[in-house]
C-alpha cells in the first residue's frame, strides 16, 4: 500500500512539474518584447528626412503598445490630422465586424439584393447580382465592372476621382455597373463596395455610419480628434475622407494586437478579426481579407495592413505584436527612390 500511494505521489509531482515548466514558458513567451537595431533606425530616419520615400509625414512604431520609434517631418507633429485615404475601408471592416458581434448583422453571406428594396429593378435586370453578397463587398469580388487603378488618382478621369466629385447616388451608381464576371471569381478594387456596406449597416443598425465609427470604435479607443469629409447626395464616404493622427492610427493596430480588447474591454471578437484577416481574394502576389492586405514578414510570419492612397499604412505583426503607423503625402505617380515596401522590409529585418 506505502509503495502504491509512493507512486501516486510522485506521478502527481511530475504533472505538477511539467505544468509550471509549461506556466513558465508560457509567461516568457508571454513576455518576449521586441526591439529594432538601432543603426537601421537611425539610417531609416535619414533616409526618411532626406526624401528617399518622398514627402513622409510621421512614423509611429510600436511594440507591444510601447513606442520604439515615433518622428514627424515638415510641419507635421503628434497632433497633425492627416488623410488617411482608403486605410478608411480597414475601418469599416471593423464596425462591420462590431455590428456582427451586436446582432446588428446576421452574416456577410447574406445576399445584398435583400437590403435594398428600393433598387429591386437593378437585381431583377441582372439576376447575377442576386448573388452578390456582403463578403464579396468585402474581399473585393462583386464581379462587377469597375477600374480604379490604371488612371492614378492624382488624374482627371480617375474613376472613383470622378464619382467623388459628381452628385451621383454612389450606391445605386455602384449597383448598377455591368457584370465583369460571377461573384467570387475575380478580384477587382472598388471603393464603391466600401459605400454600399456603409448603407447596409446603417440600415440594419438604425445608426448613421459616423455615429457607428465614433460610438464603438473611436470613442472606446480614446480617439478624440478627427476629420471626415462630407459629400453632397452621399455624406462621409466609408472608403476614405477620414484624416487622423499617426498615433490614433496606431491604436488600430494596437487593438489588432490584443485580440480586439482594449483597457480590459472587448471591443470586436478576436473570431470576426481571424477572419477578416485571412485571404480571401489576391491582386498580384498580395492577399486581401475583407477590406484587409496581407502578405508576409522577412521570416515568413504574416503581416497584415491597411493601405491608402499618398502612402499612408497601418502594418501589424500579429505573432510580434509590432505595429507601424505611416502618413505621407506622396499624392503624385512619381516613383521616388526607396519604396514604403523597402522600408517595411528593412525595418522587419532588423527586429531582435
Amino acid at each position: 500500500m506505502n509503495i502504491l500511494l509512493a507512486a501516486k505521489r510522485k506521478i502527481i509531482q511530475t504533472i505538477i512539474f511539467f505544468m509550471c515548466i509549461s506556466i513558465i514558458s508560457s509567461a516568457q513567451t508571454v513576455e518576449k518584447s521586441f526591439t529594432i537595431n538601432s543603426d537601421t533606425l537611425k539610417r531609416i530616419n535619414e533616409y526618411l528626412r532626406n526624401g528617399e520615400y518622398g514627402k513622409i509625414s510621421g512614423i509611429v512604431i510600436l511594440s507591444k503598445s510601447k513606442i520604439l520609434y515615433e518622428q514627424y517631418y515638415g510641419f507635421n507633429n503628434p497632433s497633425t490630422l492627416h488623410p488617411i485615404s482608403s486605410v478608411t475601408k480597414s475601418i469599416t471592416s471593423l464596425i462591420t465586424g462590431i455590428c456582427l458581434d451586436k446582432g446588428y448583422l446576421n452574416s456577410i453571406d447574406t445576399p445584398i439584393w435583400r437590403f435594398f428594396p428600393e433598387y429591386k429593378s437593378i437585381f431583377e435586370r441582372d439576376t447575377i447580382k442576386k448573388t452578390i453578397t456582403i463578403r464579396n463587398l468585402l474581399n473585393q469580388t462583386t464581379g462587377l465592372q469597375w477600374d480604379e487603378w490604371t488612371t492614378h488618382y492624382s488624374y482627371a478621369g480617375n474613376a472613383l476621382i470622378e464619382l467623388s466629385q459628381s452628385s451621383q447616388n454612389w450606391v445605386e451608381y455602384t449597383l448598377n455597373l455591368n457584370i465583369e464576371c460571377k461573384p467570387s471569381v475575380k478580384f477587382s478594387y472598388n471603393s464603391g463596395n466600401s459605400q454600399i456596406i456603409k448603407e447596409i449597416l446603417c440600415k440594419v443598425s438604425s445608426h448613421d455610419f459616423e455615429w457607428l465609427v465614433k460610438n464603438y470604435l473611436f470613442e472606446p479607443l480614446g480617439i478624440k480628434d478627427y476629420h471626415w469629409d462630407t459629400y453632397i447626395s452621399n455624406g462621409i464616404p466609408a472608403w476614405g475622407g477620414l484624416s487622423l493622427t499617426t498615433r490614433d492610427m496606431a491604436r488600430f493596430g494596437t487593438l489588432v494586437c490584443n485580440h480586439g480588447c482594449w483597457n480590459d474591454c472587448q471591443i470586436i471578437s478576436n473570431d470576426w478579426l481571424e477572419k477578416s484577416m485571412t485571404v480571401e481574394s489576391k491582386n498580384a502576389k498580395v492577399g486581401y481579407g475583407l477590406h484587409w492586405w496581407i502578405t508576409t514578414q522577412p521570416d515568413g510570419k504574416p503581416l497584415i495592413y491597411a493601405a491608402g492612397y499618398g502612402d499612408q499604412f497601418i502594418y501589424i505583426a500579429p505573432d510580434k505584436k509590432i505595429v507601424i503607423a505611416i502618413n505621407g503625402q506622396n499624392f503624385t505617380d512619381y516613383k521616388w527612390p526607396r519604396s514604403i515596401d523597402n522600408l517595411i522590409q528593412n525595418i522587419f529585418a532588423s527586429i531582435q
